[in-house]
């Protein structure tokens, strides 16, 4: 009976997933409660370097929706493009009033293709968890980390419009040798794009989850440009990285997280002095936001950094619900007010 019930769920999946690749993009329907304060019961609105600036949890009728991993920003601030690790891209516009998040509009969803224009399938191959925009010759393009796969695989929009995206078959991008030993349910997960005009010159710079040295430092690369190379970040705290973002002024904002038994999670947000990132490197920064579950986070994995229409920097954080019902899709927005949190400093 369960073999059947397994076979007839695949088969409405493929049947599903055929109409998106036929069609593009599909309508998602999306309920979005919000959420008014981040630290549970309190109207503080400061944290470390940020400010607190709405949140939402995300539920839908649709039972694949969930497990966002990654998320990036369009140039206009507010169009959002997010990936789960089962394989499907998420897209749709991020709703404010007054500089808060309120909800999200225009959503929809499509499977992710393989070199083939197949659906991923199992989660081996599907694992996909950073996600960073950029644009190719004037189209819409996605650098996108897979975890179990250990590949950094780039998505070039074949046509114009974000409908191209979903059908853009990927390639996989040379890495370097080093990282071919990373654990793989420990691997790659933070894809960030440094300025093109800095000393990294664009090149897309990986962060493993937990894929550590012999001194217990997490293992970083840059994949391609002038520098080349791996790198190191120091590990505290027990903390796992999950995603990272160039911020403004050129630092690396790295988001972390740890599973403290019976506790529950805990998140952080650690900024890495960008021009310290060099091949041989051993990087470290000063924590700048810390939480736990005495605020309104989850299984926060996705980070990105855009500039806002109203020209702020703004971090927008998404959790993994791992499509449990014992955990929540959230997204959360800080604005980013400038360095100068010291070093070690947990803000809570």
């Amino acid at each position: 009976m369960k073999a059947a019930r397994a076979a007839f769920a695949a088969l409405l999946l493929a049947a599903s997933a055929g109409l998106a690749i036929a069609a593009g993009f599909e309508p998602e329907t999306i309920r979005a409660s919000r959420i008014d304060q981040f630290l549970i019961g309190r109207s503080q609105s400061q944290f470390g370097e940020f400010e607190f600036a709405g949140g939402l949890v995300l539920t839908s009728p649709n039972r694949l929706f969930g497990g966002l991993s990654g998320i990036d920003v369009g140039p206009d601030g507010k169009s959002f493009v997010a990936i789960s690790d089962t394989g499907y891209w998420f897209r749709g516009t991020l709703d404010r009033e007054e500089g808060r998040l309120v909800g999200i509009s225009d959503a929809r969803w499509a499977p992710m293709l393989n070199a083939k224009g197949e659906p991923l399938g199992i989660k081996n191959r599907s694992d996909a968890e950073g996600l960073r925009l950029t644009t190719i010759k004037g189209r819409e393009a996605a650098y996108v980390s897979f975890e179990q796969a250990n590949e950094l695989r780039l998505y070039r929009a074949k046509g114009d419009g974000e409908e191209a995206l979903a059908l853009a078959r990927p390639d996989v991008i040379k890495f370097p040798r080093a990282g071919r030993k990373i654990v793989g349910n420990r691997g790659l997960e933070a894809v960030a794009l440094p300025p093109r005009d800095g000393p990294l010159a664009g090149a897309p710079v990986l962060v493993a989850e937990r894929s550590l040295d012999k001194d217990g430092n997490h293992r970083g690369w840059i994949v391609g440009g002038p520098l080349a190379g791996a790198f190191f970040v120091v590990r505290s705290g027990d903390y796992d990285v999950t995603d990272g973002a160039f911020l403004p002024n050129g630092d690396l904002l790295i988001l972390e997280r740890r599973l403290v038994v019976p506790y529950g999670v805990g998140m952080r947000l650690r900024r890495l002095p960008g021009d310290a990132i060099r091949p041989g490197a051993l990087v470290d920064g000063p924590v700048v936001m810390e939480a736990d579950m005495l605020s309104q986070i989850d299984n926060m994995e996705g980070l990105a950094v855009s500039t806002d229409p109203d020209g702020r920097a703004r971090v927008t954080l998404v959790s993994d619900d791992n499509v449990s019902i014992l955990q929540r899709t959230l997204v959360l927005e800080f604005i980013w007010q400038g360095p100068g949190v010291p070093s070690g400093t947990a803000v809570n």
